[in-house]
C-alpha cells in the first residue's frame, strides 16, 4: 500500500472513530465498516461535492442495489481509496446524512 493510501485510510480511521459514526446510518448495527458515497443528482448545480455515510455490510448491499448513478460502495479497508472519495466522508457522515 502506498503513502498516499495509508494517508487516506488513516483520515477514514479518524471519521470511523467519531461517534456519530460508530452505528450504521440506516440501522443499529455497530461499528460499520463500509462507505455509501452518494452522487449529486442530476440538475445539482455544477462542482456540487459528493457526501458519504458509514454502513454496515448489510446495508451496503441495499445501497449497492441502487445504482452507481445514485451511491457507490467502498469498503473502509479494502477497497484503495481516490482522494475525492475521502473528501466526500469528509463532508458528509451519518450525522449530515441522516438531517
Amino acid at each position: 500500500m502506498g503513502d498516499d493510501q495509508k494517508a487516506m485510510k488513516k483520515r477514514l480511521k479518524v471519521l470511523m472513530n467519531l461517534p456519530e459514526n460508530q452505528v450504521c446510518s440506516d440501522c443499529t448495527e455497530r461499528q460499520p465498516r463500509w462507505a455509501s458515497l452518494i452522487v449529486p443528482p442530476p440538475g445539482a448545480p455544477e462542482g456540487s461535492p459528493s457526501f458519504g455515510a458509514f454502513v454496515c455490510l448489510e446495508c451496503s448491499g441495499s445501497h449497492r442495489r441502487l445504482g452507481v448513478h445514485i451511491t457507490f460502495v467502498r469498503s473502509i479497508n479494502l477497497d484503495s481509496w481516490k482522494e475525492k472519495e475521502v473528501m466526500a466522508m469528509e463532508n458528509g457522515g451519518n450525522n449530515k446524512v441522516n438531517t
